[in-house]
């Protein structure tokens, strides 16, 4: 039975797609595609699925205290986990990779589950840098004239919460499994540990890596290639459609993508992607919208399909087939 979430993101996303074609032209859509390079197209490719390969490292690293697993296991269950994302709602993909990897290296579910939560929290934070750091350092005459002004007169602010709120929230994230183990050394000789102790546990586990000054450096470094590489796939596909845009729309682009799929839609990010895209090229860049709606389409299959045939040669390689990999009821609440 399909929970609300489902439903929820059906809705959305149906809505957002209609809205999308409502003003659709054929004939302007259509010649948009005439002139696609092949070659940019291809390297957007390229750089979307090497920035998906970058975050297996990053993964390993955050997982490394919670046991010993091979790197072609971890890389093969992140694929099969962006497959899920790709086809079904609620980022179920995420929960689904970390089941992959319980079941064939016997780590704990919670403590993937926390690795996976450090994982998306330092891409929010490099999302937020990169993004308001672009802003704020555009060249005058990028921005459209009436958001100039604006971004002129709070510059410096811009600069100094696009690297003091980053800086804040890391230091944070460094404290907490030091303040959870404190706890967990005061807790009486003893005393039973029920299942919310061996909740603590786990997540303290899975946030071991930060308390590693090193550790926690190389995951901000993979974080920053893995963001540059997709700002790179974002600017490639802009040039095989062949707008003259500066690499800074590439970097605006992944932050209006980034924050797209966070809300809820139809599997495959059907919708609300597209209108997001469209919205940038159109109302920031002066793209025409059959144009427009043709980058919103070519990009969207760009980063879908490529990946997901990857994560469905992961899932045959690991012989399991999508019903396993997304029945996760067991494990879930086993690990309670």
């Amino acid at each position: 039975m399909k929970g609300w979430k489902f439903w929820l993101g059906m809705i959305v996303g149906i809505g957002a797609l209609a809205l999308f074609a409502r003003d659709l032209e054929w004939g302007p859509f259509l010649n948009a595609w005439e002139d696609l390079s092949l070659g940019w197209y291809g390297l957007g490719i390229f750089f979307f699925c090497f920035s998906f390969f970058l975050r297996c490292p990053r993964w390993k690293l955050l997982v490394s205290d919670l046991g010993s697993v091979s790197f072609s296991l971890l890389a093969r269950a992140f694929f099969v986990g962006m497959l899920i994302n790709r086809i079904l709602p609620a980022r179920l993909g995420e929960v689904a990779r970390c089941v992959v990897l319980k079941r064939r290296a016997g780590l704990s579910l919670v403590g993937l589950l926390t690795t996976v939560a450090v994982e998306k929290s330092f891409d929010g934070l490099a999302l937020l840098t990169v993004t308001a750091l672009a802003l704020a350092l555009l060249p005058a005459g990028e921005l459209p004239a009436d958001l100039q002004p604006l971004f002129e007169e709070h510059r410096a602010k811009i600069l100094t919460g696009a690297i003091g709120v980053p800086v804040a929230l890391l230091a944070c994230a460094w404290m907490t499994p030091i303040l959870l183990a404190f706890w967990e050394k005061r807790r009486p000789a003893g005393a039973e540990v029920g299942w919310m102790g061996r909740f603590v546990r786990s997540g303290i586990s899975g946030l071991a890596t930060l308390r590693r000054g090193s550790q926690t450096l190389v995951v901000v470094f993979w974080t920053g290639v893995v963001w540059l590489t997709l700002v790179l796939s974002a600017y490639c596909a802009l040039r095989a459609f062949g707008f003259e845009l500066p690499l800074s729309a590439g970097v605006v682009l992944c932050a209006a993508i980034g924050i797209s799929v966070t809300i809820p839609q139809a599997p495959s990010y059907v919708g609300v992607y597209q209108l997001a895209v469209q919205g940038i090229m159109v109302s920031i860049y002066q793209i025409p919208l059959q144009e427009a709606k043709a980058f919103a389409i070519g990009i969207w299959a760009l980063q879908i399909i490529p990946v997901g045939i990857i994560g469905f040669a992961c899932l045959r390689s690991l012989g399991t087939s999508l019903d396993q990999a997304t029945h996760v009821e067991k494990e879930l609440e086993a690990s309670e």
